[in-house]
């Protein structure tokens, strides 16, 4: 999974101005066509360069061949209306040449891909901040994620000699010290190990590790045996200036981490987020309980009896649940398919009414429409109605979000969302969460208040209640969030059930 830093830079390949670039499979998928595309264009370009060239070659030896046989007639000078023929034709000759020495027709097929304005490699950027959110919110060392393991635990494949170089060196561009000496000592023996390829620079390696030794405090410069002829002024400089650089670099790295980890400093409550964090990393095993069982429930519908839902019992209070096997896989590659074209950066409503990007959420969302939903997922609906006990008639329309590499939901509370379409129905009572794809070992759905985690189970749908049934009041113990993603991709659908419509033992409008 590491790779795709590797595989994007190798890529020509770049999104409409203004866009976010995400690891999701969706993205993705948009980036490789985008590439054929410009790949058939070079190919297209290719074999006009080489018809252009045999054309050339071809018109080049026939005027050769017309202007040896000339120079063997020296009779010609003599009669000046035959020079002049030969001078017309000679400039014919010429202007051919130079029309197929212009290219125009090569270069007019390369504008295709010139139509496309951001070459500014800033989704490569992202995806190296994306790699070291990932790297400081589970705390794994370069040496281990260059390795593809946490916690003996496989999360990728393994980083070459080059990827780590191409890690130090972004971590340089940001001003990130301790990211810098990490990947660049992993870098360093990776190179020697690797048979020092040469996309690696010793020179810079030098530098890299010099001086973010001379800022950090760890003396990692007795690793280079390299006599690169920059090395001693190097050492020399950072060693005579390290406490003017340190205060330098302090604030500008100070500035640069919080772009990094920003969606979690700006998360009030330290000790839920390390306890957000912890279940992430770590996870936990469910206890099933005399109140926390798992059953086949029919709800008391006949036609259910045959065909039972699997309930699974998460929490007891507040009440969450997992049922199994209730998103059937030709109803996924339908969801699926309707949102491939639509998806767009996760946005919010601001004071102001204007729509601004979500920061809390790294993913591509896209909510289907009431004709589609009505006339693909009625079953679904009568399904959602039969295990939670809610009707759907009021519901927020389906969500659909793709979350790849790094990406994440930070914790939250679903019941007050300012700016849904659907504020007068009352709050979000119920949410109902479908796994649309499984994912191997992580990206929880955590609870942190809880300290429990809900596995990523493809065609399962994890429901809650955000608000206490006996008054509507908020239950805050439902904060959850989405654990950033470190291997594959995460597909999920979610409806929220509303206030309006539901039999409910308080007036939620005179709340």
């Amino acid at each position: 999974m590491f790779k795709y830093l590797a595989v994007v830079s190798s890529l020509l390949i770049f999104v409409e101005s203004g866009n976010r670039w995400h690891t999701s499979q969706i993205m993705l998928t948009k980036l490789y066509d985008l590439q054929n595309d410009h790949f058939n264009v070079l190919d297209n370009y290719m074999d006009l360069e080489t018809k252009r060239l045999e054309e050339l070659k071809n018109y080049v030896a026939a005027v050769y061949e017309w202007r040896h046989h000339i120079k063997t007639n020296k009779d010609f000078l003599h009669d000046h209306l035959d020079v002049f023929k030969v001078m017309t034709q000679m400039h014919q000759h010429f202007l051919k040449i130079d029309d197929l020495i212009q290219n125009k027709q090569s270069i007019e097929a390369l504008k295709v891909i010139d139509e496309h304005k951001d070459l500014s490699g800033d989704h490569l950027l992202l995806a190296h901040r994306s790699l070291r959110r990932l790297q400081i919110f589970y705390t794994i060392s370069a040496s281990d994620m260059s390795a593809g393991r946490m916690n003996e635990k496989v999360i990728g494949n393994r980083m070459d000699a080059c990827e780590c170089w191409v890690m130090a060196k972004y971590c340089l561009e940001e001003n990130d010290p301790y990211g810098v000496l990490d990947w660049a000592v992993e870098a360093y023996g990776k190179w020697e190990s690797d048979g020092r390829p040469e996309c690696v620079d010793p020179d810079l390696l030098n530098y890299y590790i010099v001086s973010s030794s001379a800022y950090t405090g760890f003396d990692f410069m007795h690793l280079l045996n390299l006599s690169g002829s920059n090395y001693q002024e190097y050492t020399g400089k950072f060693v005579f200036y390290s406490r003017l650089m340190k205060n330098e670099l302090f604030e500008l790295e100070k500035e640069r981490a919080m772009d990094i980890m920003e969606v979690y400093n700006n998360w009030n409550g330290e000790e839920d987020l390390n306890k957000f964090r912890n279940l992430c990393k770590h996870g936990v095993s469910r206890t099933l309980t005399k109140y926390s069982k798992c059953r086949y429930q029919t709800n008391n519908l006949f036609y259910r009896i045959l065909m039972p839902f699997k309930e699974e019992d998460i929490n007891n209070d507040p009440l969450i649940k997992i049922y199994h096997d209730v998103l059937y896989d030709e109803e996924i590659l339908k969801i699926k398919t309707m949102s491939l074209a639509d998806m767009s950066d996760a946005k919010v409503m601001a004071g102001n009414d204007s729509v601004l990007r979500e920061r809390s959420r790294s993913g591509q969302v896209y909510r289907i429409n009431e004709v589609d939903a009505i006339e693909y997922f009625d079953a679904l609906n009568t399904r959602i109605e039969s295990f939670t006990g809610f009707s759907t008639k009021t519901a927020e329309r389906y969500q659909i979000v793709n979350y790849g590499l790094g990406g994440h939901y930070t914790p939250h509370l679903d019941a007050f969302q300012k700016g849904t379409e659907n504020m007068e129905l009352g709050n979000r009572l119920v949410t109902v969460l479908f796994y649309l794809t499984g994912v191997q070992n992580d990206g929880y759905t955590s609870f942190p208040l809880l300290n429990i985690i809900a596995p990523v189970e493809k065609g399962a749908a994890l429901v809650w209640k955000n608000l206490h049934m006996s008054d509507g009041q908020l239950c805050y113990e439902t904060l959850h969030g989405s654990c950033p993603l470190l291997k594959g991709n995460k597909w999920i659908m979610t409806r929220w059930l509303y206030e309006e419509g539901q039999h409910l033992p308080y007036n939620w409008k005179n709340k």
